[in-house]
């Protein structure tokens, strides 16, 4: 009988925060709860957006979240203790990952 293997995954999320102690404090929940493998900051990205209105303008900092959660659970999870009360949360659909990682992912 054929050996079936179940493919590894990892989900790619999407976030922003405001101040660069948020982001980091957002990202060591994650990390410390075990709801995120890895965590990118880019730092002081400047947001476009209107609002009442007006154009407005701020600084924030974009989280890429590497995650064996799913959308529901990620989105739930970051409802729950991201700074914004109205945050902004995406997947970023990728088609493959390279086995190296998704072992690395799957032992931590």
């Amino acid at each position: 009988m054929a050996k079936i293997s179940m493919r590894k995954k990892i989900n790619i999320f999407y976030t922003t925060c405001g101040k660069i102690t948020d982001s980091k404090k957002l990202a060591k929940i994650l990390l410390s709860e075990n709801k995120a493998v890895c965590i990118n900051i880019l730092k002081n990205v400047e947001s476009l957006y209107l609002e009442e209105g007006k154009i407005k303008s701020s600084v924030e900092n974009i989280l890429i979240i590497k995650t064996k959660l799913s959308r529901l659970q990620i989105e739930n999870f970051l409802k729950d203790q991201h700074p914004y009360e109205i945050p902004f949360i995406t997947q970023i659909v990728i088609k493959d990952v390279n086995n190296e990682y998704l072992n690395w992912a799957a032992k931590n």
